[in-house]
């Protein structure tokens, strides 16, 4: 297995999907989104999503808005999570971190797609792309496998380094597909076998959606993707549970030199306790 890249840990609570967030958005509640930004951080997050789209909303200045909050109390590097160019455009202009990741496109390159590659060209910075296309998202990995080829080969050839690309499996649930974990864990191996250049980023949680004990079930995949090559997770790093198992998952793979950073984890209390 291919293991160039650092396990990326990218905390998903700023997603104006979420109740919450979406509140706070549209009521401008700075308290709830520099709260969370901070927790994440103190929790081992080594980027934060900051998502903006609310209905009848202005995701530009609203995303900026976030950008600027959150740039306020962290220093964490950002994935600025839009299909708006304009957003994303607005948000890079005020953005003062280190290389942000911007998401996302996918292979059926609709109006918008062309001005994200050239943004991420532009400020090269990180893209999220997607293993999908106008037919949808396929259950053959072998499917899914050349729509992530043919998305290599035009962002690179328009200018995007390898190292900046970010290729999203897409993962499915096993409550609406019981071969879906299967076929992502198949296409996981293809692309580390044949693209093992570029990231491989996921929302790892999707697995679990409409299970049971859902965190048994996440907290079970995460070891079998990251085996397989995936490195940039978009998780719920206030999971201590989940970030105890990165933790040895990292010095598993050589990527914690003498477990140094596990026994720190260790001796301060953070790999046993509240699950």
């Amino acid at each position: 297995m291919n293991f160039q890249h650092k396990l990326l840990y990218i905390g998903e609570s700023l997603n104006a999907s979420i109740p919450r967030i979406k509140e706070a958005v549209t009521s401008r509640d700075e308290k709830t989104i520099k709260d969370l930004a901070t927790e994440q951080e103190k929790c081992g997050a080594h980027m934060l999503d900051v998502n903006a789209a609310v209905p009848s909303g202005n995701e530009a200045e609203d995303l900026v808005w976030m950008v600027e909050l959150v740039q306020g109390v962290t220093k964490l590097p950002l994935v600025l999570d839009s299909s708006s160019p304009e957003a994303l455009q607005a948000a890079l202009k005020v953005y003062q971190g280190p290389t942000p990741i911007i998401s996302s496109i996918t292979g059926e390159w609709i109006e918008g797609h062309e001005d994200l590659l050239s943004l991420a060209v532009e400020h090269n910075c990180g893209l999220v792309v997607m293993c999908m296309d106008k037919q949808g998202i396929s259950p053959d990995p072998k499917k899914r496998f050349e729509i992530a080829e043919s998305l290599v080969e035009r962002t690179t050839k328009a200018g995007l380094t390898p190292e900046n690309l970010y290729i999203d499996p897409l993962v499915m649930t096993i409550s609406a597909d019981t071969k879906a974990g299967a076929a992502f864990l198949n296409l996981l191996k293809m692309l580390d076998d044949s693209l093992p250049m570029v990231h491989k980023f996921c929302g790892a949680s999707n697995v679990s959606f409409g299970m049971p004990l859902r965190k048994l079930i996440n907290h079970t995949f995460i070891p079998m993707i990251v085996a397989l090559g995936m490195d940039a997770f978009l998780v719920n790093v206030r999971d201590q549970g989940l970030m105890a198992i990165f933790k040895a998952c990292a010095t598993l793979i050589g990527q914690d030199e003498w477990s140094m950073e596990y026994i720190r984890a260790f001796r301060e209390g953070k790999l046993e306790g509240k699950k």
